[in-house]
């Protein structure tokens, strides 16, 4: 496939990992760069970007960005516009390394509420989101191998 041809049904995105002394992983992007300090923190009272809460809070914001950017589009404008997500993170005690659990951690399912308030119809407002949701990168990409929940809460 020649250069233009490739261009034009894909993009590169590119990135690079350091690890640094201290352990922490640092991810450059074109412009700026991230830290995540670990892949996973069970201490609730640490306050830590973990590679987890960076994907899940990516996955979260990505889905606001692509629903309320369609419905502006559309001139259908969103307002009053948030969500909760809950993410179940499946064999926990595997990835501690706890002896007699061998089962693969992974997230299994994520379930998102979504808060809006529209002008349109309720049932047509969640249907435009729902056709929204058709281009969102995260979502679609992740859509086959985690199970999503998204329920929609529309202020009349």
């Amino acid at each position: 496939m020649e250069s233009h041809e490739y261009e034009m049904h894909h993009q590169d995105l590119r990135y690079r990992g350091i690890v640094r002394q201290d352990g922490r992983v640092q991810v450059y992007m074109q412009n700026h760069c991230i830290d995540s300090s670990k892949e996973m923190e069970f201490d609730s009272k640490k306050d830590t970007d973990t590679s987890v809460n960076l994907f899940c809070a990516g996955l979260l914001s990505g889905i606001l960005h692509g629903i309320c950017s369609f419905m502006k589009k559309e001139g259908n404008p969103l307002e009053d516009v948030e969500a909760k997500a809950r993410v179940v993170l499946d064999h926990p005690l595997s990835y501690l390394g706890v002896k007699g659990y061998e089962e693969t951690p992974r997230i299994s399912k994520i379930t998102i509420d979504l808060y809006f308030y529209s002008f349109l119809e309720e049932e047509e407002a969640i249907e435009r989101c729902r056709e929204a949701l058709k281009k969102n990168i995260l979502y679609q990409t992740i859509l086959q191998a985690i199970e999503i929940e998204l329920r929609y809460h529309v202020s009349l």
